[in-house]
Formats: C-alpha cells, sequence, structure tokens
C-alpha cells in the first residue's frame, strides 16, 4: 500500500499470471468512512491481499461505505458482491456497465454462445472455437455478479471528506467505463481508460458499441483538456502528463491503423486472418500470433474488429460477407 497523496491509497492486488502484475484499486479517505474505487479479482489471493492491505492503516471493511466501479471487468468488478456483503456499502456502477451485468455474468452460456458465433463471423476457424470460448468462460467464472445501488451517467459528484470527484464517461475500454476527476486536487483516477506504459485493450464484441475505437479516441481526446497533475490508473504506478500520454495513445492507433490497411492492402480479409499478420503488444517490443495463448488472441481479434470497424466509418475501408463470414477490404 502506498499513500499518493494525503487521503488516497493505492493498493495492490494481485492478478493471474497471464495477465498484468496487479490491478490498482484506490481507497480515499473521509471523515469518518472511506471510498473503494475497484475491488479486484473474486480470488483468495486478492481478497487476502485487499485485507491486509486494509490492515495497515487500520481499516475494516465496514469502515467503506461506498465503492465505485470503473468498469464491469473481473479484475476490477470481481470481488463487489463479496466486499458488499462484508461491509454494507453502497456499490455505484455506470448505467451502461449495469445493463450487461446479468446477460454477461448470470447467463454466461448465452454470452458465450454470442461470442462464439461472433467469432465465427470474424473468421475464427471452426476447429479453434471451443479454446477460444474456454478462455472466455475462465475469466467470466471469477466473478460473482451483483447490481449496484447508485446507477451512475456521468457528471455526477462523489463527495467524501476532502474530496469531490466528478464522474467523467470515458467509453472505449468498455462501454460505460468512468473516470473520476478531483478538479481541486487535480487528480484523474482512470481506471482502464489511461495507463503509463501501455495502450488499453480496445474490443468489439457483442457488448461493445458499435464503434468503440472511435469512442476510445473522442474520449481521450476530452479528457486530456483537464488540468491533471497526477493520474492513478488502474495498472502500473501513477503518472504525469496527461497530454503527452493522450497523444502517445492516439498515435499509437494511427499506427496500427496503417498496419492493418497495409495488410488488405491486395485482396480482402477476415478479422481473424488480419489478427494473425500484425505485431502484438508493440509497447514491450512485440509479439507475434503464435506467441499469444488462447485468451489473448480473442483479444486481438476483438481489437482488430474495433480498428477495421473505426477504418471503415472513416471511409477508407468496406466489409462484404461471404458464407456468412464478414470481410474487409481497402478502398
Amino acid at each position: 500500500m502506498t499513500e499518493v497523496i494525503p487521503g488516497i491509497y493505492q493498493l495492490q492486488l494481485p492478478m493471474p499470471p497471464r495477465f498484468s502484475e496487479y490491478i490498482n484499486s484506490y481507497l480515499v479517505q473521509g471523515d469518518s468512512k472511506y471510498l473503494l474505487i475497484d475491488t479486484g479479482w473474486n480470488t483468495e489471493e486478492s481478497f487476502d491481499s485487499l485485507k491486509r492491505q486494509l490492515a495497515e492503516i487500520d481499516v475494516n471493511f465496514k469502515d467503506i461505505s461506498q465503492i465505485v466501479i470503473t468498469h464491469s471487468h473481473a479484475d476490477h468488478y470481481g470481488l463487489a458482491s463479496k466486499l458488499k456483503q462484508l461491509c454494507q456499502a453502497k456499490l455505484a456502477v455506470h448505467y451502461l456497465e449495469k445493463k450487461f451485468i446479468n446477460s454477461r455474468y448470470t447467463n454466461t452460456e448465452g454470452f458465450l454462445q454470442q461470442v462464439e458465433n461472433w467469432l465465427y463471423i470474424n473468421g475464427g476457424p471452426a476447429h479453434e472455437l471451443p479454446e477460444l470460448r474456454a478462455a472466455f468462460r475462465e475469466i467470466i467464472k471469477l466473478v460473482v455478479p451483483i447490481f449496484p445501488d447508485i446507477t451512475l451517467y456521468g457528471n455526477e459528484t462523489i463527495s467524501i471528506g476532502l474530496f469531490s470527484f466528478k464522474v467523467i464517461w470515458t467509453p472505449g475500454h468498455t462501454a460505460g467505463h468512468i473516470s473520476l476527476y478531483e478538479p481541486i486536487k487535480k487528480i484523474l483516477i482512470s481506471g482502464d481508460h489511461i495507463l503509463s506504459t501501455i495502450t488499453p485493450n480496445i474490443s468489439l464484441h457483442p457488448h461493445s458499441s458499435d464503434n468503440p475505437l472511435g469512442d476510445y479516441i473522442n474520449s481521450l481526446n476530452k479528457v486530456k483538456q483537464l488540468d491533471v497533475n497526477l493520474i492513478l490508473p488502474g495498472h502500473g504506478n501513477p503518472f504525469t502528463g496527461l497530454q503527452l500520454r493522450s497523444e502517445e495513445i492516439i498515435q499509437h492507433h494511427k499506427r496500427r491503423n496503417s498496419e492493418i490497411l497495409e495488410t488488405i492492402k491486395v485482396k480482402p480479409k477476415t478479422a481473424y486472418q488480419i489478427s494473425t499478420e500484425i505485431t502484438w503488444v508493440p509497447d514491450t517490443n512485440g509479439v507475434g500470433w503464435q506467441q499469444l495463448d488462447s485468451w489473448n488472441r480473442v483479444m486481438a481479434i476483438m481489437e482488430t474488429t474495433a480498428h477495421l470497424e473505426s477504418i471503415r466509418v472513416d471511409g477508407k475501408t468496406s466489409k462484404f460477407q461471404r458464407n456468412g463470414v464478414t470481410y474487409y477490404q481497402s478502398i
């Protein structure tokens, strides 16, 4: 645990081995109660780590009066149900994240079938689909779903102690992703909207908007105008330079668009085919398709499709279907 500024603590909670080393949860001190932002995975390791770090500053679960979730991915939302039972805190989630809780985490098999159908339509070979579907199931089972007490839409103010956070709707990484901005302290708690050294995954899938990358770039352009001295991200260390980092991420996506366009210069291809030809994790020197595990292959296909749809909206590609499979071609 680190007190990043007086009254705000960064808690680092462990992630499963295939993911980043940890996810950040933030504890904000009030007069007598605390606000918790994001919860970590629903695993014993994550829960024990959270409990131990709270004890370091003599905080009990019952001292937490509100939990705010930046988005409903398993690493940020997974422990929400268990924690709410322990502390009776009010849970706040954006309405677009609330919309998918039931269909994703309760009707799991129905959602997985949607994902498998979506992967097939975007070129996933039939013999690979069961493995790709299983990768999704492994993540979803780490969440016990719970509905929020408070539904957020953006522009609300969440006040506790000396802090008043403005809720900013920052769609892209998910449709209902939010960030929290404290204008007096000039702090942005960014969730997975903007990270210091890696670019957040922007995916098109059955629960995303029609153009998540377009949404994400618009959100970056909106947020980078804020007067911010310190960014507290969902992964990695706190950092400065909001405008510079926003521009770096925007340029990354422009380069990725160019790389994708190059792959369909000669003939149309599916999102799956394109995913196998481009470089992944370019922020850390890059890897090829063969080096990705099943989960990251699913993410790669979804991210590629998000780029293709953004490029199509910009008028640089078109798409058509052949035998129920979608192909993209340059214009």
